[in-house]
């Protein structure tokens, strides 16, 4: 059963569009979109049956806010009948007519399909001339049709040692520095540095200072020049 809710209300869609319906709840006051949203969160749950009653309420309660929100007309003296209707409806007045035509075509193909219960389709026959066959049997005859995958990886040319010689020259020269001030470029060389100094700094060779959280680091050389 679905349970829409909002501010001064809990309980079904019939219970909301009978409460709107009397006036107990103001039209205008309606979430249609939260109450759609709701709604279909829950339409899952539901049997064949209780979704086909779904959508007409959902509609209704969508053509009580519209009402409530269509613009009146002023008071017009009375024409005669066959003037009255000569320029036809309105087309805001024209779409309510409509949407109440759509309540009633979905109301009666709910009663029509009350009796209807889904049925699981029936099984496929199978096959009795395909006999099972073991997967190692599989994979031994399709082994002959697989192609060979060679993975060719670039020479690594810039490493550790290649990160820790260019910082080495670099702050024997300026002593201290920040890190986004060294000299390397792009991603790839800013990560390899920072293992570096991560093991110079393990051994000693230089120290590393951070303010706070996620602010500049600042490296400083410890050894002589």
């Amino acid at each position: 059963m679905i349970t829409l809710c909002f501010e001064g209300f809990s309980g079904t869609p019939k219970e909301l569009a009978e409460r709107v319906r009397r006036g107990q709840i103001d039209a205008r006051d309606l979430p249609v979109l939260v109450l759609t949203e709701q709604a279909l969160a829950q339409v899952t749950d539901l049997g064949l049956s209780e979704r086909s009653e779904l959508l007409p309420t959902l509609v209704e309660l969508l053509l009580y806010k519209l009402r409530a929100f269509a613009p009146r007309p002023e008071p017009e003296p009375p024409l005669p009948e066959e003037e009255a209707f000569e320029g036809g409806l309105p087309g805001f007045l024209e779409t309510l007519v409509l949407l109440e035509e759509a309540i009633g075509f979905l109301e009666q193909r709910a009663r029509e399909r009350a009796r209807v219960l889904p049925v699981p389709p029936s099984p496929l026959p199978k096959d009795r001339r395909v006999r099972p066959l073991p997967v190692g049997l599989l994979l031994e005859a399709a082994r002959p049709l697989a192609r060979r995958v060679e993975l060719r990886l670039e020479p690594e040319t810039f490493g550790l040692k290649e990160a820790w010689e260019r910082l080495l020259r670099f702050l024997q020269g300026v002593g201290r520095a920040l890190f986004g001030r060294l000299p390397f470029l792009g991603w790839g060389e800013q990560t390899v540095a920072f293992a570096a100094l991560l093991e110079a700094k393990k051994q000693g060779r230089v120290e590393l200072r951070q303010a706070e959280n996620f602010g500049p680091l600042e490296v400083e050389l410890r050894e002589g020049p």
